[in-house]
């Protein structure tokens, strides 16, 4: 059972759109949630969201310059050609990495660790066939005005039957967690309204070789995510930062809030 802040709201506005990391947010810590969605404020970067950034990059990057269609290139040239796509992206996010202030060989440690990753995605997308396959559908926002929620999914296999969601990962483990299952039922949720088919979910930990999980939304789970993106459209209607709880202890510290007022 998720643990809901309760409703002692003040102040009441429209809904607000939300999104698989926004419900995260609210669910982890509300003033998070606060910092984020309502005061607009950035959250401090680390290693690992610009590492998660390059990577998914790189892999958009694939499908837009049709290298997915490059059957006749050399598996050397083909390896070479996906790490120059991530050192491109790595080389994008410079002043980030200068600003971590992190030491040279930490970094080409999560580098070199990133270039595994992107191997490996190509690894499973030689292993599928991926040359033969039709194109998927590659960083897809799907929106539902009904619900106030989107959702934004890194690849839709539409030739799988059912059709296949997956959500590429850059964490360290394969662990499925409740934050992943739930951001699953969400895509399936939009997903199943836009288009009217129950998809598969998966998630592809890229740190692993052979690192996709499947993982099948139910029914009820469905019915039960439904719910609460409801109650949390109920409980984030505020402007009032008094509304939102810091209840993790630490959120504070990851959030620049020289600028936030007590609306």
């Amino acid at each position: 059972m998720i643990n809901i802040p309760e409703k002692t709201q003040t102040k009441i506005e429209k809904k607000r759109w939300l999104s698989p990391t926004s419900i995260n947010s609210f669910i982890r810590c509300p003033r998070k949630f606060y910092y984020s969605k309502i005061a607009k404020i950035k959250q401090k970067s680390s290693i690992h969201l610009i590492r998660g950034i390059a990577v998914h990059n790189a892999i958009e990057k694939f499908y837009k310059l049709n290298l997915h269609r490059c059957s006749n290139m050399d598996y050397s040239d083909l390896r070479r050609t996906v790490i120059d796509l991530l050192k491109d992206e790595w080389r994008n996010q410079a002043k980030q990495l200068y600003d971590l202030q992190l030491k040279k060989d930490e970094i080409e440690l999560f580098f070199q660790e990133s270039c595994r990753m992107i191997l490996n995605f190509l690894h499973n997308f030689l292993k599928d066939g991926g040359f033969e396959q039709p194109t998927p559908i590659i960083e897809k926002t799907i929106f539902s005005e009904k619900l106030k929620l989107l959702g934004r999914i890194d690849a839709i296999y539409k030739n799988k039957s059912p059709p296949l969601i997956i959500d590429f990962k850059t964490c360290k483990t394969m662990e499925v967690s409740e934050e992943y299952k739930r951001q699953l039922a969400i895509y399936t949720l939009l997903y199943k309204e836009q288009f009217h088919q129950h998809p598969t979910t998966g998630i592809h930990f890229l740190k692993f070789k052979d690192g996709l999980k499947l993982f099948n939304v139910s029914a009820q789970r469905l019915a039960e995510t439904k719910k609460m993106v409801s109650d949390i459209h109920n409980r984030t209607q505020s402007n009032n930062i008094s509304d939102y709880p810091c209840v993790c202890g630490w959120c504070d510290k990851n959030f620049d809030k020289k600028n936030v007022s007590n609306r």
